[in-house]
């Protein structure tokens, strides 16, 4: 029976004789077959219990295949495992039985030594099927479905077990899976979905064209709406690091200090652009070797099973090696429940705090209240996180400057009853705004529905003239009446 011992903190793949891992010292659990076809079955549900005729005129290409997408992910899957396999040149029992077992399938080795063991140019099959499947859920507000992201992770997942089938790993192999999950990254690019149907963020290089100044990068977050002890908090802090920084320069000695923050405040309150922000500056005063922002939140971190979490969490962190790792409502790793795996998150996210604190900040941001729980959940957390910074909601006058702002992105402008009308519905959004009130986030949507009403109210008209199209009336801010 084919078998993995994974460490349950660092989900390190191990000899099978560990009782414990020689890297942190915890125990090791061991993972078979029954969990990973558990994984991809899981993953190849949807596909299989597809009608093809609910989607036939909105998804042109699954509805041409002679066959099931299912089929499709396994035959792309069998030459996955076959490319890797074929890394060293021989295609072992164990190989063999792991993508019989796994695929549920009868291929011999000749099968496979029959390929050409080179990777196939562009996405396979199974990728653009899915993403047809992932359009056609996204226009009808199904934000759940996350095909092709789903299948990345599998590739991912199943792969590591794959190249360490053998109880040993060649360089080669992995050079070779580390080059294919790259390539195939790069290839999805915006077919990859987050859980709320929006692009995953892939982060890249920082092009000298798309740098600024330091100087430009903290007037942008001195221009910022609002937010006034934010920004205020935030510059002392740039000031101390760009102290420090001097210090170190010239081999002054100094005490160490965490630079990893706690962002507390309701949504819409600006604390991911801080953030963005801040990661830029940091890069620019030499603290941060990239300077990126990588935004995840429990479903980036977390797996379904033991080991899962810890490999899923370390891919995320070394994505945002050299930047910023901000984790959005950080609190939801911290359940009480045995069976839950944040608390494995959070000591892998620990770990890798010490492992990389030259190079490697973390942010955790959620409701005040929920993050001061978290916070004391874990006497690691405490330690590590001492520095606060609270974003109060907008006032009423700044809800009403962040929607001109979004109207002159857009060219619009209000006339007279419509500006007055809009300055008191901001002012009756903040009086009667509940305890977890979502600030920018509301304005944002309130303008995506005045404008939306405009549309409704021009196009039947002919001959619409450009100030018609640049103005928006009170006729438009009349949307929840």
């Amino acid at each position: 029976m084919l078998e993995w011992t994974i460490c349950t903190k660092c989900g390190k793949v191990l000899d099978n004789s560990k009782a414990s891992c020689p890297d942190c010292g915890m125990k090791t659990d061991k993972l078979d077959m029954s969990a990973l076809k558990g994984h991809l079955s899981n993953v190849t549900f949807l596909v299989r219990t597809l009608d093809i005729e609910l989607i036939r005129d909105y998804c042109p290409k699954i509805s041409a295949l002679d066959t099931g997408i299912d089929v499709i992910v396994l035959d792309d899957l069998f030459r996955y495992f076959s490319f890797l396999g074929l890394g060293d040149g021989v295609v072992t029992d164990n190989e063999l039985s792991f993508i019989n077992e796994l695929l549920d399938s009868s291929y011999t080795r000749d099968d496979i030594m029959n390929l050409s063991g080179e990777k196939a140019d562009g996405l396979p099959e199974s990728f653009e099927c899915l993403h047809e499947l992932d359009m056609f859920a996204q226009n009808f507000d199904m934000t759940g479905v996350k095909s092709c992201s789903e299948l990345f992770e599998s590739y991912r997942f199943l792969g590591k077990f794959f190249i360490t089938v053998d109880g040993q790993l060649d360089e080669d192999v992995l050079d070779k899976y580390t080059d294919f999950i790259d390539d195939l990254r790069d290839n999805l690019g915006d077919y990859l979905l987050e859980d709320d149907g929006t692009t995953v963020q892939i982060p890249k290089p920082v092009e000298e064209a798309e740098r600024h100044s330091l100087d430009e990068y903290l007037d942008e977050l001195n221009r910022l709406i609002g937010l006034e002890d934010v920004k205020r908090d935030v510059n002392s802090l740039i000031n101390l690091v760009r102290i420090r920084k001097l210090r170190q320069e010239r081999g002054i000695a100094q005490p160490p200090m965490s630079l990893h923050l706690v962002f507390s405040g309701n949504p819409g309150t600006g604390k991911t652009t801080v953030a963005r922000l801040l990661s830029k500056i940091y890069h620019e005063i030499g603290l941060l070797s990239k300077g990126h922002l990588i935004e995840t939140d429990r479903s980036g971190l977390v797996g379904g099973y033991v080991g899962q979490t810890a490999i899923k969490t370390r891919e995320v962190i070394d994505t945002a090696l050299g930047g910023i790792l901000f984790i959005d409502e950080a609190y939801s790793l911290a359940s009480t429940s045995e069976n839950d795996y944040g608390r494995e998150a959070i000591d892998t996210i620990l770990k890798a705090m010490e492992d990389n604190r030259d190079d490697f900040i973390v942010i955790v941001a959620g409701y005040p209240a929920l993050m001061d729980r978290f916070l004391h959940s874990n006497p690691g957390l405490e330690s590590r996180f001492n520095k606060f910074i609270y974003f109060d909601d907008y006032t009423a006058e700044e809800l009403y400057d962040i929607f001109m702002l979004l109207c002159g992105d857009a060219n619009l402008s209000l006339d007279g009853p419509a500006d007055d009308y809009a300055r008191q519905y901001f002012e009756k959004m903040y009086e009667h705004k509940s305890s977890n009130f979502a600030n920018g986030r509301a304005v944002r949507n309130f303008f995506e529905e005045v404008i939306t009403a405009q549309a409704n109210r021009l196009a039947p008209k002919e001959n619409i003239t450009d100030d018609e199209l640049n103005t928006l009336t009170y006729e438009d801010f009349l949307v929840e009446e």
